[in-house]
């Protein structure tokens, strides 16, 4: 009997083995099972193939390119339509210190959950499955080494497989080999002055910056609501455009979920790794180099003095209390940059294993 492998939800990661939470289709209780190095490598060659696009345009990795630490440097994307996407492409890595798994989902807990935007959705169409889901999956069917893997792995080529198979892939994608890492690791060498001044300024009481880039992924906030539950989605006053908190209408964060005022603005705290590689910066890109992101949250929000967004983000009344402003000098804000700069790991970016495995044209074959 051939496996169907559904909600795969990643638990834990080493570096020899990545464990997996796999809820069967029938109600059956979960199980914990290994992914091995086939499993990973099927993954892999689905995230890299242009043929699960309906014109074989698009691949996960079009806009998840592993030298940008799995984003692409733009803005916003373009989808197979050549439809732009709502926002700044997400990087990939270390997802299980992940509790959400878009900026502005709070439904979304899994990187299977997350799936179906890419894949199925159409408003804007990103890979513009939804209506070709046979169509398309007739092209990996008729690939013989598919056929090959699926058949070894015992699973069906199936929409529910393909993504269990790349979600394996994603959650196996681990970046903690930094400057900064190998300094935690009593490298003292690793950081350079200038990137230990910044380490200061970062940890401090003025600027509080690790209050919402927390934890070993730096994504991790440490404040909480009312309730004592940990805040995860904020509202930094990068936008004020009325005067009275308008975000951008194709992007009003998480209000567009919830529909709750109160909400306007509010993206999820992203990772602070791999900033050398994920430019432009925020939600949507709007910032195009780390010295405006540190402007931004030193004025207290952003101030944008003309154009269609014009406001003063630090007055947005739906921003978060915690944002209040800091002062900053030239050499400190110098110091805080190359501070964020050690966070990025080039053998990440590097790493044989997270590489397109396509060697030729193939993924332009119909």
């Amino acid at each position: 009997m051939r496996k169907k492998v559904a909600l795969a939800v990643v638990l834990s990661i080493s570096v020899n083995l990545l464990v997996i939470l796999i809820g069967s289709c029938d109600g059956n209780k979960d199980i914990v099972v290994p992914a091995d190095y086939e499993q990973l490598q099927l993954g892999r060659f689905l995230f890299f193939d242009r043929r699960l696009s309906v014109n074989n345009t698009r691949s996960c990795a079009t806009c998840h390119n592993p030298q940008f630490a799995f984003t692409d440097g733009y803005k916003r994307s373009l989808g197979a339509y050549a439809d732009l996407h709502q926002r700044n492409t997400q990087p990939l890595f270390n997802l299980s210190y992940l509790k959400y798994f878009t900026a502005a989902d709070s439904t979304l807990h899994s990187p299977l959950q997350q799936m179906d935007n890419p894949l199925f959705s159409d408003h804007p169409a990103e890979m513009g499955v939804k209506g070709n889901e046979d169509k398309i999956l007739q092209k990996i069917a008729a690939d013989k080494n598919y056929r090959l893997m699926f058949e070894s792995l015992k699973a069906d080529i199936s929409w529910e497989n393909i993504k269990a198979y790349i979600g394996l892939f994603v959650s196996s994608l681990e970046s903690y080999n930094s400057p900064y890492d190998k300094f935690v690791r009593k490298d003292t060498s690793a950081l350079t002055i200038s990137q230990k001044k910044g380490r200061q300024l970062f940890f401090s009481a003025e600027l509080k910056c690790a209050s919402c880039h927390g934890g070993y992924n730096f994504s991790t906030p440490e404040i909480t609501n009312d309730k004592g539950d940990t805040t995860f989605y904020f509202n930094t006053g990068l936008y004020n455009i009325d005067g009275k908190g308008a975000y951008p209408a194709y992007d009003e964060g998480l209000y567009q979920l919830t529909k709750n005022k109160a909400d306007m603005g509010k993206f999820r705290v992203p990772s602070l790794r791999n900033l050398l590689f994920t430019a432009p910066y925020f939600h949507d890109g709007s910032a195009a180099t780390l010295t405006e992101v540190i402007e931004a949250y030193a004025n207290g929000g952003r101030k944008i003095e003309e154009g269609i967004y014009k406001g003063d983000g630090s007055k947005n009344s739906f921003k978060h209390a915690f944002i209040k402003g800091f002062s900053i000098t030239p050499e400190d804000k110098i110091n805080l940059i190359s501070f964020l700069q050690s966070l990025s790991d080039t053998g990440f970016t590097n790493n044989p294993a997270y590489q397109n495995p396509f060697t030729g044209d193939e993924t332009k074959k119909k």
